[in-house]
């Protein structure tokens, strides 16, 4: 009642709404939470990061690509993703054309004698407006033959100078000399696989692989160190067995990125924008980068 006369309760409430906003959802809070993380990020020198499978197409350059955009921006890291695969690598096809650069990694390696300083080096980069830089894989097959371990160790010297995380993005398998290499100096790996049993398996039983590398301190576990993506993953099916698996190989740190279309259509015509994807998506991304962010150092 408002001066004796009774009044419209459904126009009360509509007024009561312009005023109150609606409680944030779960979702919202939990995106929240992981925004702030992100944005908590921090590194005092340059961490490398592998990204690996024993498997192909699994998703390997897809993972390298998401997690260094989401480090460079909202995360604000200096970040360089290496197109490391010596079979023809497909890393630099995800940067829109108009910011790619014309230089690779061969002819980075071709000229790293000379090369100084970050301005000699910026024009072999490819930059994202998030800021993340790629460096291409070589596009000729006799300069792919020359990567050797000591020829890369060059580069990732290098870079390392400039970048608070360097993305390794590695060709299929874990026993291939540079694959090796870069594992062994690897402060984290993320091991990618599908969520088809078959896949994830092998990729379980190559876990412990990852471990027995370099000369890490034996303090050092598949939990400290590993990191698992499951791509592609079903958004209502059921991992507990592909998540049983690699906690029974001593994984615990796991991911599932879901598969989505407009996610997949986004990378194929590198018009890739993690703010236009949907919340679930946005958020299973969000949770990589600060699984990977937690171990920085």
């Amino acid at each position: 009642m408002i001066d004796g006369r009774p009044q419209d309760r459904a126009l009360s409430k509509r007024l009561l709404g312009w005023f109150v906003e609606p409680a944030p959802s779960e979702a919202e809070r939990y995106e929240a939470t992981l925004n702030e993380r992100l944005c908590a990020a921090t590194a005092s020198r340059a961490n490398r990061i592998a990204l690996t499978s024993p498997k192909g197409g699994v998703g390997k350059t897809t993972c390298a690509f998401l997690l260094g955009d989401l480090l460079a921006a909202p995360a604000q890291l200096r970040v360089l993703a290496i197109d490391a695969n010596r079979d023809y690598g497909t890393l630099a096809s995800l940067v829109p054309e108009a910011a790619r650069a014309e230089l690779t990694l061969g002819d980075l390696l071709e000229g790293i004698e000379v090369v100084r300083a970050w301005t000699e080096l910026r024009p072999y980069l490819s930059r994202l407006p998030t800021g993340l830089d790629v460096l291409a894989a070589p596009a000729r097959a006799e300069t792919m033959a020359r990567m050797t371990p000591c020829l890369y160790g060059q580069v990732l010297e290098f870079v390392s100078r400039y970048y608070d995380v360097v993305l390794l993005d590695l060709g299929t398998g874990v026993v291939d000399p540079l694959a090796r290499f870069a594992l062994e100096r690897a402060d984290q790996t993320v091991l990618i696989t599908t969520p088809d049993y078959v896949t994830a398996e092998k990729a379980a039983r190559a876990a412990p692989d990852l471990l027995a590398v370099g000369d890490k301190a034996p303090s050092h576990t598949l939990a400290d160190r590993v990191i698992v993506v499951v791509n592609r993953a079903p958004p209502q099916g059921d991992m507990r067995e592909i998540k049983a698996a690699f906690r029974r190989a001593g994984v615990t740190r796991q991911v599932a990125i879901p598969d989505d279309q407009q996610l997949g259509l986004m990378l194929d015509s590198a018009t890739y924008s993690l703010e236009a994807l949907s919340r679930s998506v946005r958020t299973s991304i969000k949770d990589l980068g600060v699984t990977v962010a937690g171990r920085l150092v």
